[in-house]
């Protein structure tokens, strides 16, 4: 069995060649490549690609001994799932992957907003030493609504840490009937940007979720309220996003997606109230050693 796995990143993996010898288990032959050659993807049984490759009908029109692909990611909207049906190759991803890491770095960039760490550390590197310099603005914990779009594993992984933290939680999703853990309250869409104080987007990319938030949603969110999507960079759409910045309907956006990646316009990367991080929250050590 010949088993071909793609990592654009070029991690290095070590190839264990043939395993399991003289065992009940049929010997595999692992090979890993950047950029699969027509040979490659000929001969190989199944297929594991990471979270930057993209699975196109091209590509798959040049696979032809494969009965299944595995992508090493939550979501699936960089797939051809049509493509693959038809040459009747089964199709699967890792739901829960990364959940603890996505929620942990989403915790860090809330509470990064959240204490105005931006704002003091601009007053300091300007020559200022006051704590003054934002009194009032700071919001306590105990005081914030945090509103997560999505409850499935990142989510509620989310929602772990900020109930400890004291948050008073709401969510909406459309396949939840309800918070099992009793920390998150359910609730409508509209319900939840009209009240919550920090909007976290936790869903896949879909025809559904594609500019879910536009003009129209950002204009129902609390006057002032923080965005933070570490989810898909489709589901924001930018342009709406920087007028509701403009206007202050938005006060601050901590993105670790965008939809242009991997070059997001100049707008948002000068933008003195975004924050932009590449997706760190993958380098977890115990991710990668998993």
């Amino acid at each position: 069995m010949n088993i071909l796995m793609i990592d654009s990143q070029r991690v290095n993996y070590v190839d264990p060649g043939e395993y399991a010898p003289g065992s009940a288990h049929q010997p595999c032959r692992l090979e890993v490549t950047s950029r699969p050659s027509d040979e490659q993807l000929a001969r190989a049984d199944g297929i594991i690609a990471f979270h930057s490759v993209v699975i196109d009908a091209p590509l798959v029109a040049r696979m032809h001994r494969c009965r299944a692909l595995v992508k090493a990611t939550i979501g699936l909207d960089d797939v051809d799932v049509e493509a693959l049906s038809a040459k009747g190759i089964l199709c699967s991803n890792i739901g829960s992957v990364g959940a603890e890491e996505v929620a942990e770095h989403a915790m860090a960039l809330i509470l990064f907003a959240q204490r105005k760490l931006l704002d003091y550390a601009r007053h300091t590197r300007q020559g200022g030493w006051s704590w003054r310099a934002h009194t009032g603005k700071v919001k306590a914990c105990a005081d914030t609504v945090l509103g997560l779009i999505g409850y499935g594993a990142t989510g509620r992984a989310l929602a772990r840490r900020a109930a400890a933290l004291g948050y008073r939680i709401c969510f909406y999703d459309p396949w939840v009937e309800r918070c099992v853990e009793g920390i998150a309250q359910g609730g409508t869409l509209e319900s939840l940007l009209e009240t919550a104080d920090v909007v976290s987007l936790h869903l896949p990319l879909n025809p559904d979720t594609g500019h879910l938030m536009n003009d129209a949603r950002f204009s129902r969110m609390k006057h002032g309220a923080t965005l933070i999507n570490t989810a898909r960079g489709g589901i924001v759409d930018t342009d709406a996003l920087l007028r509701a910045l403009q206007s202050g309907a938005v006060s601050m956006a901590l993105l670790d997606v965008v939809q242009e990646e991997p070059a997001p316009p100049q707008a948002l990367i000068e933008h003195e109230r975004v924050l932009l991080t590449p997706q760190p929250r993958f380098t977890a050590n115990a991710l990668w050693s998993s």
